[in-house]
Protein backbone atom coordinates (compact mmCIF):
# COMPACT_ATOMS: atom_id res chain seq x y z
CA UNK A 1 0.00 0.00 0.00
CA UNK A 2 1.26 3.18 -1.00
CA UNK A 3 2.28 6.40 1.11
CA UNK A 4 -0.65 8.18 -1.07
CA UNK A 5 -3.16 5.42 -0.12
CA UNK A 6 -2.22 5.19 3.96
CA UNK A 7 -2.45 9.06 3.85
CA UNK A 8 -6.35 9.23 1.80
CA UNK A 9 -7.33 6.28 4.14
CA UNK A 10 -6.31 8.52 7.15
CA UNK A 11 -7.73 11.28 6.29
CA UNK A 12 -11.10 9.65 5.95
CA UNK A 13 -10.51 7.87 9.07
CA UNK A 14 -10.49 11.31 10.91
CA UNK A 15 -13.77 12.68 8.89
CA UNK A 16 -15.20 9.36 10.40
CA UNK A 17 -13.73 10.36 13.93
CA UNK A 18 -14.98 13.95 13.14
CA UNK A 19 -18.77 12.70 11.69
CA UNK A 20 -19.23 10.45 14.81
CA UNK A 21 -17.58 11.95 18.14
CA UNK A 22 -20.42 10.80 20.44
CA UNK A 23 -20.20 6.97 19.46
CA UNK A 24 -16.37 6.83 18.67
CA UNK A 25 -14.78 9.54 21.85
CA UNK A 26 -17.11 10.21 24.29
CA UNK A 27 -18.82 7.05 24.55
CA UNK A 28 -15.93 5.06 25.72
CA UNK A 29 -15.14 7.81 27.79
CA UNK A 30 -18.63 8.38 29.57
CA UNK A 31 -18.39 4.64 30.10
CA UNK A 32 -15.12 5.09 32.14
CA UNK A 33 -16.42 8.17 33.99
CA UNK A 34 -19.46 6.06 35.39
CA UNK A 35 -17.60 3.14 36.41
CA UNK A 36 -15.51 5.08 38.43
CA UNK A 37 -18.62 6.95 39.66
CA UNK A 38 -20.04 3.99 40.53
CA UNK A 39 -16.82 2.34 42.04
CA UNK A 40 -16.62 5.60 44.12
CA UNK A 41 -20.33 5.88 45.06
CA UNK A 42 -19.83 2.46 46.20
CA UNK A 43 -17.16 3.07 48.54
CA UNK A 44 -18.18 5.93 50.02
CA UNK A 45 -21.57 4.00 50.81
CA UNK A 46 -19.48 1.10 51.90
CA UNK A 47 -17.37 3.45 54.39
CA UNK A 48 -20.90 4.56 56.40
CA UNK A 49 -21.28 1.04 57.42
CA UNK A 50 -17.36 -0.01 57.43
CA UNK A 51 -15.98 2.17 61.03
CA UNK A 52 -12.77 2.78 60.59
CA UNK A 53 -12.36 0.80 57.15
CA UNK A 54 -12.16 -2.06 59.45
CA UNK A 55 -13.82 -4.74 57.15
CA UNK A 56 -12.20 -3.47 54.31
CA UNK A 57 -8.43 -3.61 55.64
CA UNK A 58 -8.86 -7.30 56.69
CA UNK A 59 -10.51 -8.24 53.17
CA UNK A 60 -7.30 -6.65 52.02
CA UNK A 61 -5.02 -7.71 54.19
CA UNK A 62 -6.29 -11.42 53.70
CA UNK A 63 -6.16 -10.42 49.47
CA UNK A 64 -2.47 -9.74 50.53
CA UNK A 65 -1.85 -12.96 52.00
CA UNK A 66 -2.92 -15.02 49.23
CA UNK A 67 -0.72 -17.02 47.07
CA UNK A 68 1.01 -14.98 43.68
CA UNK A 69 -1.91 -17.13 41.62
CA UNK A 70 -5.03 -16.77 43.37
CA UNK A 71 -4.46 -13.01 43.59
CA UNK A 72 -3.74 -12.86 39.67
CA UNK A 73 -6.74 -14.40 39.29
CA UNK A 74 -8.75 -11.78 41.40
CA UNK A 75 -7.05 -8.94 40.27
CA UNK A 76 -7.14 -9.41 36.74
CA UNK A 77 -10.35 -11.10 36.53
CA UNK A 78 -11.91 -7.97 38.31
CA UNK A 79 -9.93 -5.99 35.67
CA UNK A 80 -11.37 -8.00 32.76
CA UNK A 81 -14.84 -8.20 33.65
CA UNK A 82 -15.13 -4.02 33.79
CA UNK A 83 -13.31 -4.69 30.19
CA UNK A 84 -16.30 -6.42 29.20
CA UNK A 85 -18.68 -4.03 29.68
CA UNK A 86 -16.84 -1.64 27.15
CA UNK A 87 -16.54 -4.36 24.37
CA UNK A 88 -20.10 -5.11 24.53
CA UNK A 89 -20.97 -1.58 23.82
CA UNK A 90 -18.51 -1.06 21.26
CA UNK A 91 -19.91 -4.24 19.45
CA UNK A 92 -23.70 -2.23 19.09
CA UNK A 93 -22.03 1.40 18.25
CA UNK A 94 -19.98 -0.29 15.55
CA UNK A 95 -23.29 -2.25 14.21
CA UNK A 96 -25.58 0.54 14.00
CA UNK A 97 -22.40 2.58 13.01
CA UNK A 98 -21.99 0.17 10.21
CA UNK A 99 -25.88 -0.20 8.88
CA UNK A 100 -25.95 4.05 8.43
CA UNK A 101 -22.60 4.82 7.42
CA UNK A 102 -23.12 4.54 3.67
CA UNK A 103 -26.64 5.10 4.21
CA UNK A 104 -26.30 8.50 5.45
CA UNK A 105 -24.40 9.85 2.71
CA UNK A 106 -27.13 8.97 0.47
CA UNK A 107 -29.80 10.28 3.09
CA UNK A 108 -28.39 13.91 3.52
CA UNK A 109 -27.08 13.97 0.16
CA UNK A 110 -23.11 14.78 0.99
CA UNK A 111 -22.46 11.73 -1.27
CA UNK A 112 -22.52 14.10 -4.28
CA UNK A 113 -19.89 16.55 -2.41
CA UNK A 114 -17.89 13.37 -1.04
CA UNK A 115 -17.73 11.91 -5.58
CA UNK A 116 -16.61 15.07 -6.24
CA UNK A 117 -13.40 14.31 -4.71
CA UNK A 118 -10.58 12.18 -5.87
CA UNK A 119 -11.28 9.90 -3.73
CA UNK A 120 -12.84 6.35 -4.99
CA UNK A 121 -15.53 4.14 -3.90
CA UNK A 122 -13.85 1.35 -2.75
CA UNK A 123 -11.49 3.71 -0.79
CA UNK A 124 -15.06 5.09 1.09
CA UNK A 125 -15.91 1.80 1.69
CA UNK A 126 -12.71 0.78 3.18
CA UNK A 127 -12.15 3.53 5.35
CA UNK A 128 -15.90 2.62 6.92
CA UNK A 129 -14.21 -1.01 7.24
CA UNK A 130 -11.66 0.20 8.87
CA UNK A 131 -13.06 2.48 11.41
CA UNK A 132 -15.01 -0.40 12.64
CA UNK A 133 -12.44 -2.51 12.70
CA UNK A 134 -9.18 -0.51 13.87
CA UNK A 135 -10.58 3.46 15.21
CA UNK A 136 -13.68 1.69 17.19
CA UNK A 137 -11.48 -0.46 19.07
CA UNK A 138 -8.46 1.66 19.60
CA UNK A 139 -10.33 4.44 21.12
CA UNK A 140 -12.38 2.01 23.56
CA UNK A 141 -9.18 0.34 24.24
CA UNK A 142 -7.20 3.76 25.34
CA UNK A 143 -10.86 4.09 27.36
CA UNK A 144 -10.26 0.57 28.94
CA UNK A 145 -6.46 1.14 29.97
CA UNK A 146 -7.37 4.62 31.68
CA UNK A 147 -10.37 3.00 33.60
CA UNK A 148 -7.69 -0.34 34.30
CA UNK A 149 -4.93 2.51 35.85
CA UNK A 150 -7.12 4.78 37.95
CA UNK A 151 -8.68 1.48 39.14
CA UNK A 152 -5.68 0.51 40.32
CA UNK A 153 -4.73 3.81 41.69
CA UNK A 154 -7.79 4.05 43.53
CA UNK A 155 -6.91 0.44 45.27
CA UNK A 156 -3.76 1.86 45.41
CA UNK A 157 -4.82 4.15 47.68
CA UNK A 158 -6.92 1.78 49.92
CA UNK A 159 -4.00 -0.41 50.48
CA UNK A 160 -1.67 1.81 51.60
CA UNK A 161 -4.50 2.65 54.45
CA UNK A 162 -4.74 -0.89 55.09
CA UNK A 163 -1.16 -1.05 55.31
CA UNK A 164 -0.59 -3.73 52.86
CA UNK A 165 1.91 -3.29 49.63
CA UNK A 166 0.00 -2.16 46.46
CA UNK A 167 2.61 -3.07 44.18
CA UNK A 168 2.44 -7.21 45.33
CA UNK A 169 -1.72 -6.80 45.88
CA UNK A 170 -2.55 -5.06 43.06
CA UNK A 171 -0.27 -4.05 40.88
CA UNK A 172 2.12 -6.69 39.70
CA UNK A 173 -1.03 -9.50 40.41
CA UNK A 174 -3.19 -7.39 37.64
CA UNK A 175 -0.41 -8.37 34.75
CA UNK A 176 -1.21 -5.46 32.49
CA UNK A 177 1.09 -5.83 30.09
CA UNK A 178 -0.20 -9.73 29.69
CA UNK A 179 -4.02 -8.50 29.75
CA UNK A 180 -3.30 -5.83 27.71
CA UNK A 181 -1.88 -7.24 25.00
CA UNK A 182 -4.11 -10.18 25.22
CA UNK A 183 -7.09 -7.54 24.44
CA UNK A 184 -5.46 -6.08 21.26
CA UNK A 185 -5.07 -9.13 19.83
CA UNK A 186 -8.30 -10.17 20.90
CA UNK A 187 -9.58 -6.99 19.23
CA UNK A 188 -8.08 -7.83 15.54
CA UNK A 189 -9.36 -11.40 15.88
CA UNK A 190 -12.52 -10.32 16.69
CA UNK A 191 -12.99 -8.11 13.82
CA UNK A 192 -11.72 -10.61 11.21
CA UNK A 193 -14.13 -13.42 12.21
CA UNK A 194 -17.05 -10.73 12.73
CA UNK A 195 -16.28 -9.61 9.27
CA UNK A 196 -19.15 -10.89 7.34
CA UNK A 197 -21.44 -9.77 9.67
CA UNK A 198 -20.03 -6.17 8.97
CA UNK A 199 -19.70 -6.56 5.36
CA UNK A 200 -23.39 -7.63 5.34
CA UNK A 201 -24.29 -3.96 7.14
CA UNK A 202 -22.34 -2.00 5.04
CA UNK A 203 -23.84 -3.99 1.50
CA UNK A 204 -27.39 -3.18 2.74
CA UNK A 205 -26.20 0.54 3.80
CA UNK A 206 -25.06 0.84 0.51
CA UNK A 207 -28.28 0.02 -1.08
CA UNK A 208 -31.04 0.22 1.56
CA UNK A 209 -34.05 3.24 0.56
CA UNK A 210 -34.69 3.53 4.09
CA UNK A 211 -33.92 1.65 7.44
CA UNK A 212 -30.65 -0.31 6.76
CA UNK A 213 -30.26 -2.01 10.24
CA UNK A 214 -33.84 -3.27 10.10
CA UNK A 215 -33.33 -4.58 6.58
CA UNK A 216 -30.17 -6.16 7.33
CA UNK A 217 -32.26 -7.88 10.25
CA UNK A 218 -35.34 -8.81 8.13
CA UNK A 219 -33.28 -10.37 5.35
CA UNK A 220 -32.12 -13.40 7.18
CA UNK A 221 -34.58 -13.79 9.31
CA UNK A 222 -37.34 -13.69 6.73
CA UNK A 223 -34.97 -16.58 5.00
CA UNK A 224 -34.80 -18.65 8.19
CA UNK A 225 -38.60 -18.73 8.81
CA UNK A 226 -39.46 -19.54 5.01
CA UNK A 227 -36.82 -22.26 5.23
CA UNK A 228 -38.58 -23.80 8.13
CA UNK A 229 -42.15 -23.46 7.05
CA UNK A 230 -40.78 -24.80 3.79
CA UNK A 231 -39.48 -27.96 5.58
CA UNK A 232 -41.92 -28.58 8.10
CA UNK A 233 -44.79 -28.56 5.24
CA UNK A 234 -42.66 -30.81 3.10
CA UNK A 235 -40.89 -33.37 5.09
CA UNK A 236 -42.61 -32.25 8.76
CA UNK A 237 -38.33 -31.79 10.12
CA UNK A 238 -36.67 -28.50 10.68
CA UNK A 239 -33.95 -27.59 8.45
CA UNK A 240 -30.43 -28.71 9.25
CA UNK A 241 -28.95 -25.62 7.78
CA UNK A 242 -30.68 -22.63 8.85
CA UNK A 243 -28.69 -18.95 8.22
CA UNK A 244 -30.50 -16.96 10.50
CA UNK A 245 -29.23 -19.60 12.93
CA UNK A 246 -25.75 -19.48 11.22
CA UNK A 247 -25.24 -15.87 11.83
CA UNK A 248 -26.65 -15.60 15.17
CA UNK A 249 -24.03 -18.00 16.23
CA UNK A 250 -21.23 -16.35 14.13
CA UNK A 251 -22.40 -13.10 16.15
CA UNK A 252 -22.33 -14.54 19.47
CA UNK A 253 -19.40 -16.74 19.35
CA UNK A 254 -17.10 -14.02 19.10
CA UNK A 255 -14.03 -13.19 20.98
CA UNK A 256 -15.58 -10.61 23.01
CA UNK A 257 -15.79 -11.43 26.64
CA UNK A 258 -19.18 -13.05 27.58
CA UNK A 259 -19.23 -14.15 24.19
CA UNK A 260 -22.25 -16.87 23.71
CA UNK A 261 -21.14 -19.70 21.66
CA UNK A 262 -24.64 -21.24 20.15
CA UNK A 263 -24.78 -25.11 19.11
CA UNK A 264 -27.10 -26.23 16.97
CA UNK A 265 -28.13 -29.28 14.20
CA UNK A 266 -31.40 -28.69 12.76
CA UNK A 267 -32.62 -26.84 15.61
CA UNK A 268 -30.94 -24.68 18.81
CA UNK A 269 -28.93 -27.62 20.82
CA UNK A 270 -27.07 -25.23 23.37
CA UNK A 271 -25.84 -21.75 24.32
CA UNK A 272 -22.89 -21.85 26.23
CA UNK A 273 -21.45 -18.07 28.07
CA UNK A 274 -18.10 -17.96 27.88
CA UNK A 275 -15.70 -15.44 30.12
CA UNK A 276 -12.22 -16.31 29.83
CA UNK A 277 -11.26 -16.58 26.14
CA UNK A 278 -9.33 -12.75 26.64
CA UNK A 279 -7.05 -14.47 29.24
CA UNK A 280 -5.59 -16.95 26.83
CA UNK A 281 -3.54 -16.23 23.61
CA UNK A 282 -4.36 -19.40 22.27
CA UNK A 283 -7.81 -19.46 22.18
CA UNK A 284 -7.44 -15.96 20.31
CA UNK A 285 -5.11 -17.42 17.97
CA UNK A 286 -7.21 -20.81 17.48
CA UNK A 287 -10.10 -18.47 15.33
CA UNK A 288 -7.59 -18.33 12.92
CA UNK A 289 -7.32 -22.04 12.39
CA UNK A 290 -10.98 -22.10 11.86
CA UNK A 291 -12.30 -23.04 8.68
CA UNK A 292 -15.06 -20.94 9.73
CA UNK A 293 -13.26 -17.86 9.32
CA UNK A 294 -11.61 -18.10 6.28
CA UNK A 295 -14.99 -19.17 4.80
CA UNK A 296 -16.41 -15.72 6.54
CA UNK A 297 -13.50 -13.93 5.02
CA UNK A 298 -14.61 -15.07 1.45
CA UNK A 299 -17.95 -14.14 1.87
CA UNK A 300 -17.51 -10.64 3.22
CA UNK A 301 -14.98 -9.93 0.39
CA UNK A 302 -17.91 -10.89 -1.95
CA UNK A 303 -19.92 -8.32 0.02
CA UNK A 304 -17.46 -5.68 0.19
CA UNK A 305 -17.16 -5.48 -3.82
CA UNK A 306 -21.07 -5.24 -3.58
CA UNK A 307 -21.28 -2.48 -1.68
CA UNK A 308 -18.69 -0.68 -3.71
CA UNK A 309 -20.76 -1.22 -6.62
CA UNK A 310 -23.78 -0.18 -5.00
CA UNK A 311 -21.75 2.84 -3.65
CA UNK A 312 -20.43 3.73 -7.75
CA UNK A 313 -23.63 3.99 -8.54
CA UNK A 314 -25.69 5.38 -5.93
CA UNK A 315 -26.98 8.88 -6.46
CA UNK A 316 -29.13 11.86 -4.40
CA UNK A 317 -32.64 10.31 -5.35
Amino acid sequence: MSNRTLGTLSTLLRRELWESPVAFKWAPLGISALILLFVVFSLIIGGRFDAEMAFTSDMLRQLAEQPVEQKRLLVSGALFSVSAIFFQIMLLIILFYLSGSLFDDRKDRSILFWKSLPVSDGMTVASKLASACLLVPALFFAAIVLTHVLLLLIATVYGLLAGVNPLTTFWFPASLPRLWSVMLLGMLVQALWLMPIYAWLLFCSSWAPRLPILIAIAIPAGLAIAQHAWTLITSFTLPGFNLGLIMLKRLGSGVLPMSVNIEFGGQLQSIEFSEDLFMNYSTVLGYLARPEMWIGLAIALLLLFGATWFRRRATDG
